[in-house]
């Protein structure tokens, strides 16, 4: 996990006006060190079983406040009907199996020019966007093939 990510984080929870206690810090490096898009559950878990003192009231509130900042986006998954939550430092896009409900980032496509594009079409002054592809991942595509279901 890279401490300039952390850093960069901190420094913005700070600007937006929020206080860094432990907790928030360990809860941000959590998501920034995670690619795995955890629920809040997972996120006090995981936590748990690597004894730090965070209760779960703990995580929510801070997951509330990180997305208030931007620095983390919440993603609703229709597979297992939980809210998953992913690190925002940096623009990518989401790509989301419909039959399993694997999260997966999606960098190798420049989303720079978007807002944008949305503005010029829009008149919209865009603040923020989350991009966000369905479809079957590879696994899912082969599991369906072989049943002769796809």
């Amino acid at each position: 996990m890279a401490t300039n990510e952390i850093e960069h984080a901190v420094e913005h929870m700070r600007e937006a006006g929020y206080k860094v206690t432990p907790q928030r810090k360990e809860i941000l490096s959590y998501l920034i060190g995670h690619e795995t898009h955890p629920t809040a559950e997972m996120i006090y878990q995981d936590l748990q079983a690597q004894d730090k003192n965070i209760s779960l009231a703990t995580v929510y509130n801070t997951i509330e406040m990180l997305l208030k900042t931007r620095l983390v986006l919440a993603i609703d998954s229709e597979t297992d009907g939980k809210r998953h939550y992913d690190y925002f430092g940096h623009p990518h896009y989401h790509a989301i199996c419909t039959n399993c409900g694997r999260i997966v980032d999606g960098t190798e496509f420049d989303l720079s020019n978007l807002p944008n594009i949305a503005a010029n079409e829009t008149g919209y002054l865009v603040k923020a966007y989350e991009v966000t592809v369905k479809g079957l991942c590879p696994e899912c595509q082969l599991k369906l093939a072989e049943n002769g279901e796809l």
